[in-house]
């Protein structure tokens, strides 16, 4: 018996101080971003469902988005992003680099064509939360590992819906 309970202390003390593991993303900026996106819009998140990928365990959530307004590409009026993630029934699965939507939130979403299907670029890095005249990245700074950018470009951070627009559209 007291072998039995050393062995679950033990257990437990090496999974209990092993280190919390986050995803790490390369430097970017929003103008790379917009370069590498087929499409970068502005809406509301009007509901989300998630459901097992076709042929797999993987859970996906598809999120609705009513657009407000397009700044790059063309998306239509809604789009369905699909994310990695989410909870069906009792079983959940959680993708730390996958951005998350909350119904009613007001975003900007880089997005990718995946077949059948939109995809947010760079997973997190491509979604932004607006607040009132703000936009905070899903991604932060110390989330990033150093790279080189282009001259004149700064990091993903949180700025103006006005700043982000203008720096999206004057991406080349």
């Amino acid at each position: 018996m007291q072998r039995a309970l050393a062995s679950v202390l033990v257990l437990f003390s090496l999974f209990s101080a092993a280190p919390a593991a986050a995803a790490l993303f390369k430097a970017t900026t929003v103008e790379e971003a917009a370069r590498t996106s087929d499409a970068v819009v502005r809406g509301t998140v009007l509901r989300k469902t998630s459901r097992f990928a076709p042929g797999s365990d993987r859970i996906v959530t598809d999120v609705d988005i009513a657009v407000t307004s397009t700044w790059k590409g063309a998306a239509g009026k809604t789009v369905t992003v699909t994310v990695p993630g989410g909870v069906v029934g009792d079983l959940g699965q959680y993708v730390d680099a996958a951005p998350t939507f909350e119904v009613g939130e007001d975003v900007v979403v880089f997005l990718a064509r995946r077949p059948g299907a939109w995809g947010v670029n760079g997973l997190a890095l491509g979604k932004w939360t607006v607040a009132g005249t703000s936009a905070q990245p899903a991604v932060h700074q110390e989330d990033m590992r150093p790279e080189a950018l282009r001259a004149g470009e700064a990091l993903i951070a949180p700025t103006s819906v006005a700043d982000l627009e203008r720096r999206v559209r004057g991406a080349r």
